[in-house]
């Protein structure tokens, strides 16, 4: 996270990153988006959110953005998170269509994945590694989406696949 407008003070904040990829061998590639756990949740539940809501008892009563930002920082925390505020899990029934996407329900992926697959923890942790940019090799059509992964332009509802854009899968520079 970085501010926007730097030096003048900020007007809000910036994310760089990308979901998080699961590879389960033969039953595919789960990723935990840039979003909430439910369609319509906007940024409640994205990174921000998160980040604030889960170590909210480390931030010390602190209301601006960057100075949560940098007490994380030199704190480097680590949660366990629990069901309710797991990011969206997604899965591709076919990763070379974005139209194949379905959503997984974290309490249950032997309904997506299979009897031998099951989900122990999700844990969120603050570090200096730096962001990956592997995303676009498990789903190179992400380059070329120009709006929702059904291919329209604009979210209107109607399928899962129109719920999500390439906004869900990487932010920053040089991304959408």
């Amino acid at each position: 996270m970085r501010p926007i407008f730097g030096s003048m003070g900020g007007a809000g904040s910036e994310i760089s990153g990308e979901a998080v990829m699961v590879d389960l061998g033969p039953h595919g590639t789960l990723f935990a988006l840039l979003r909430g756990p439910k369609a319509g949740f906007g940024d409640l539940g994205g990174p921000a959110w998160m980040l604030f809501h889960v170590f909210a008892d480390l931030l010390k009563g602190e209301i601006d953005p960057l100075p949560k930002v940098r007490l994380l920082i030199d704190r480097r925390p680590h949660r366990v998170l629990q069901l309710d505020v797991i990011p969206m899990l997604v899965h591709f029934s076919d990763p070379n269509d974005p139209k194949s996407v379905v959503q997984v329900d974290p309490a249950n992926l032997r309904a997506t994945f299979g009897a031998d697959v099951a989900l122990r923890e999700v844990a969120i942790e603050v570090t200096d590694d730096p962001i990956t940019r592997a995303i676009e090799t498990k789903l190179p059509w992400l380059k070329t989406i120009q709006g929702q992964l059904d291919g329209s332009r604009l979210h209107g509802g109607g399928s899962f696949a129109n719920e999500l854009n390439a906004y869900d899968f990487y932010r920053g520079p040089n991304r959408n």
